[in-house]
């Protein structure tokens, strides 16, 4: 009963975003893709190579809201990189691509190259937490707009509103 206890408030910790580690091991076998939770706000660098495969980022490891990502046979060690620039909170908008989506529940999405993010012609707060993840949200509706940039640099968006509502939109053209 110990150890379930122990493991439950460790997951409750790291769903809250409180215990993150500094560096991360994290393997792919095989081709799979496998994510494990890490801290991803700012920059995040891959410090030592475990695998023969090629660790590339954007091609077999990447970052998303809360973990590091490997696929393809990566095995890697990855690092919180304080000497970088690309922090949460500078320039937020850094990265974001010109686009345009609708999502369901007439929902509308616009993008300027490199920001803002308009939200049923509505600026939304942005907030970047990687160079590949960001979100805004509409303070009146709570509507939360979430970009991904993929690693072949094409964005993916979907939103979560309120009473959970929630799915993929679609980008256009």
């Amino acid at each position: 009963m110990k150890n379930a206890t122990a493991l439950i408030a460790l997951l409750l910790a790291t769903q809250a975003g409180i215990a993150f580690a500094e560096d991360v091991t994290c393997e792919s076998k095989g081709s799979k893709r496998v994510e494990c939770p890490m801290d991803t706000a700012g920059a995040v660098r891959l410090v030592k190579q475990l695998s023969n495969s090629p660790c590339t980022e954007g091609v077999s490891w990447g970052l998303s809201k809360h973990a590091v990502w490997v696929e393809n046979g990566c095995r890697g060690v990855f690092s919180k990189d304080a000497q970088a620039s690309d922090r949460s909170g500078d320039a937020a908008s850094g990265g974001i691509p010109m686009l345009n989506a609708s999502c369901p529940g007439n929902i509308d999405v616009h993008a300027d190259q490199g920001g803002p993010v308009y939200i049923n012609g509505k600026e939304g707060q942005l907030k970047r937490f990687n160079k590949n993840y960001f979100e805004a949200k509409d303070a009146n509706s709570g509507v939360v707009i979430s970009l991904s940039i993929n690693p072949d640099g094409t964005p993916s968006v979907s939103y979560t509103g309120k009473g959970r509502a929630n799915g993929v939109c679609q980008v256009h053209p």
